[in-house]
């Protein structure tokens, strides 16, 4: 959204018409003020911002308490590693929290953000979104830390069944058959993980910073799902989807769900399982602002461009989100 003059800071404005704006966005309904719409905006972009790197944090302390709980000896150990369980749960639980908070600003600020697309002056232009490569953290856990988890617990399985061995049967060999049946518990254990990992990367090929959505004549391409939605299965647009568990970013209502599967380039065999949201009837595909390098803004301005100029096939209806 290109703008002339630096934006009013949401901070800035006076508290009356925060709460304003506020009310307005959770009944659905957009703040009349464009400088309010656009500080609402500016908002979300920074929350934006701080999810990524709020999410990585968290996650980079994995590995840090991994090391320190594994290197722990003597009697303190136990409490160490206790505080290490501790501290990972308190990061948790504040980053959720965070999470949702954001989570409803996104959708209290997403009438803000399609009106802010329509008073955009560059009209229909082809418009795409690039991959953010790995920034996506929960593309991240499962493909670093399936490994490293399991890494962890093998060594610290050897290291018990060392001691219990050299208890039990001193100065004999070590047993290696025992840690063998270890490992496969482990990889049993982590296997459902290590599956979301292989289907993320498969879907979404997190370390390809290429497009991951594309907005042109031709209609809306969206990579992970290898389908190009035409416009006249376009039926409405939004910055977010319909139930508090879609994503935000740009959200595109589909007349008919069945089409868009049968047009999409994945193998006939592997639709079922990776197109299983509208293979089930969901009639809205949301493309995740945590998925993209930018904010999808620019995405919604030109498609709310194009559809104006590629009206809906004859008898389809848009439902929650009509714009």
């Amino acid at each position: 959204m290109p703008m002339t003059e630096p934006m009013t800071a949401w901070r800035d404005l006076p508290v009356a018409r925060r709460e304003e704006a506020r009310r307005a966005g959770r009944a659905g309904t957009v703040p009349a003020d464009p400088t309010v719409q656009d500080a609402m905006i500016a908002r979300h972009h920074a929350w934006l911002r701080g999810s990524r790197w709020s999410a990585w944090l968290v996650l980079a302390l994995v590995p840090v308490v991994l090391l320190v709980t594994w290197r722990a000896d003597g009697p303190a150990q136990s409490w160490v590693r206790l505080a290490g369980v501790g501290a990972m749960v308190l990061a948790s639980a504040a980053l959720m929290g965070v999470e949702i908070a954001r989570g409803r600003w996104a959708r209290t600020v997403a009438p803000a953000r399609v009106a802010a697309a329509l008073r955009d002056t560059r009209g229909a232009v082809p418009t795409e979104g690039r991959q953010s490569g790995i920034g996506l953290p929960l593309i991240a856990i499962p493909l670093f830390g399936v490994p490293v988890v399991y890494l962890y617990l093998m060594i610290d399985t050897w290291d018990m069944e060392r001691d219990l061995q050299a208890e039990a049967f001193p100065g004999e060999p070590f047993d290696w058959g025992a840690l063998r049946g270890w490992a496969i518990v482990w990889a049993l254990t982590l296997l459902v993980p290590a599956l979301i990992s292989l289907v993320h990367a498969y879907r979404l090929r997190p370390f390809d910073r290429g497009p991951a959505v594309r907005v042109d004549e031709a209609g809306i391409w969206i990579r992970r799902l290898r389908v190009t939605v035409p416009w006249t299965e376009v039926v409405g647009l939004h910055a977010v989807g319909p139930n508090t568990r879609d994503g935000v970013g740009l959200a595109v209502q589909v007349r008919d769900p069945d089409r868009i599967v049968a047009l999409s380039t994945y193998p006939a065999w592997s639709r079922r399982y990776l197109l299983w949201g509208l293979r089930g009837g969901d009639r809205w595909i949301v493309v995740d602002e945590h998925l993209l390098r930018e904010p999808a803004d620019g995405l919604l301005a030109a498609a709310l461009a194009y559809q104006a100029t590629h009206p809906p096939a004859s008898g389809a209806q848009g439902g929650w989100g009509w714009w």
